[in-house]
């Protein structure tokens, strides 16, 4: 993979505690930035794909899925009395 230099400008107190991290861990400081910047972007794609489950598993229901959940819902209905 291609590195590419970049400036970024970020608090100094940020900076100080991402150089300490990066020592404590016996890697480059820009090694850090490149985990830091990995595990973050690899949290918005989880949490993209968290709520676009989270609205197909919602409560919302269309006409049809209500349609389809009586259709079921007498089936069973009649099943179970059938069966017991």
């Amino acid at each position: 993979m291609t590195n590419i230099k970049t400036a970024v400008s970020i608090e100094r107190e940020l900076f100080k505690k991402a150089e300490e991290a990066a020592a404590r861990m016996n890697i480059s400081r820009s090694s850090f930035f490149q985990m830091a910047l990995e595990n973050y972007i690899g949290y918005l794609e989880n949490l993209n794909i968290f709520n676009k489950l989270n609205n197909v598993y919602s409560d919302k229901v269309s006409e049809q899925q209500k349609d389809t959940q009586q259709i079921m819902k007498s089936y069973h209905t009649r099943h179970l009395e059938d069966t017991w």
